[in-house]
């Protein structure tokens, strides 16, 4: 059995989704398509009928829908005459949601990825309000999006998570904002996903949604956001015109607790996106997660470093333990700092020199491990937002 695709549109609310998942359902064979929503309602084909007709369902939570998903897709795909299924995400929703159910099996020990193929995510930007949202430091909660468990969850991080996943970007309302509005959206959105195809949309039309598909490729699981380019070492497009937007700091040494913990609460002028990984000295066995979005930050521990784990517990394949010990130092094993920023008019100079005071000068290092635990660390109190997580996997 063929494989069903399956595409997903996100956004955040009035981005503009309807209209590229009315344009795709219009492009894409209408009669061997089926659309779905978190709303509940599901058009799908009748076997040999023209087109689709509407079945609408009740969900009740993410959990539901994330069920609900599943089930659907498996479904239609057992079918067998449905080709594509299109998925209208929420405004609150984040993508990787979606990509994350292919990985999983069902109650029932189903793999979604064995009949289907997540080939696409689409993101629609709204060009006129997107920097309000993105620098308001507003919740999920409060703009009302979500009750759930991310209602605490900074829009402008779902946003920049909605942008770095994408396979295609549609930049809405284009006819709404000035030239220079535009292109300073659009060299960010090239800036924080350079994998992506890029689009711009006017009065509601995106152009052919398919064309652009084409050229998007295919397969979610190749697009890398900015931020991983960076810290990997890879040229990203036109890198040149964009060298002084772009900064990555890398140190061995761990911060000082307080001194990063102040560090943060102050404002970065030019810096619009920051993500990576760090350690600090009083939490020596301890990997973090640094992400800023606009006004909003988050960490999160991760786990430990793997010098801080046995032996016997590590990777025993030998890719794994290639990358290890390319990243392995004598003195510090695995543990690192490695932070990636993307911005505008930044200051490298002035922002790499505040993060060199943040590290343990000469004579803190000298001390004994188990004094610098003494040190003291507001970090211990769990995450934190607005200037606050999902775990991501250890740094290699």
């Amino acid at each position: 059995m063929d494989k069903v695709s399956v595409i997903a549109v996100s956004g955040f609310v009035g981005a503009g989704k309807t209209t590229v998942l009315n344009r795709l359902a219009q492009e894409i064979r209408p009669a061997r398509t089926a659309v779905m929503t978190e709303t509940g309602s599901i058009w799908m084909p009748e076997e040999g009928s023209a087109g689709p007709s509407c079945i609408r369902e009740s969900i009740h939570d993410p959990c539901s829908w994330r069920r609900h998903l599943t089930d659907m897709i498996i479904q239609v795909a057992y079918r067998g005459w449905c080709e594509t299924i299109l998925i209208e995400n929420s405004g609150g929703t984040d993508p990787l949601l979606v990509a994350d159910l292919f990985e999983a099996h069902t109650p029932d020990g189903e793999r979604l990825a064995e009949v289907a193929r997540l080939d696409h995510l689409i993101t629609l930007i709204d060009a006129e309000r997107f920097w309000l949202d993105y620098e308001s430091g507003d919740t999920l909660g409060e703009r009302g999006v979500s009750r759930g468990p991310d209602h605490e969850r900074a829009v402008a991080e779902l946003l920049a998570d909605q942008l770095e996943c994408a396979t295609a970007l549609v930049l809405s309302k284009c006819d709404r904002v000035t030239q220079d509005e535009r292109l300073r959206l659009e060299r960010f959105l090239r800036l924080v996903n350079p994998d992506a195809v890029c689009v711009m949309a006017s009065q509601g039309n995106p152009g052919s949604m398919v064309e652009v598909l084409g050229h998007a490729g295919s397969g979610t699981r190749e697009v890398r956001p900015g931020w991983m380019h960076l810290l990997s070492g890879d040229l990203m497009a036109d890198e040149e015109w964009a060298i002084d937007d772009l900064l990555v700091y890398r140190a061995r040494r761990p911060f000082h607790p307080m001194r990063f913990w102040r560090f943060i609460q102050d404002e970065w002028p030019g810096v619009l996106r920051s993500k990576g990984y760090f350690w600090i000295a009083s939490q020596p066995k301890t990997c973090y997660l640094w992400s800023q979005a606009g006004a909003n930050c988050l960490y999160e521990r991760l786990g430990r470093w793997w010098v801080a784990i046995p032996d016997r517990q590590w990777p025993k394949e030998e890719t794994a333990l290639s990358e290890l010990r390319k990243v392995w130092d004598l003195e510090y094993g695995d543990r690192r700092i490695e932070l990636a920023f993307i911005g505008e008019h930044m200051d490298r100079s002035a922002l790499t020199r505040r993060l060199d005071e943040c590290l343990l000068t000469r004579d803190e290092l000298c001390l004994d491990e188990e004094l610098w635990r003494a040190f003291r660390d507001p970090f211990k109190k769990g995450s934190w937002e607005k200037r606050h997580g999902r775990s991501e996997q250890r740094p290699h």
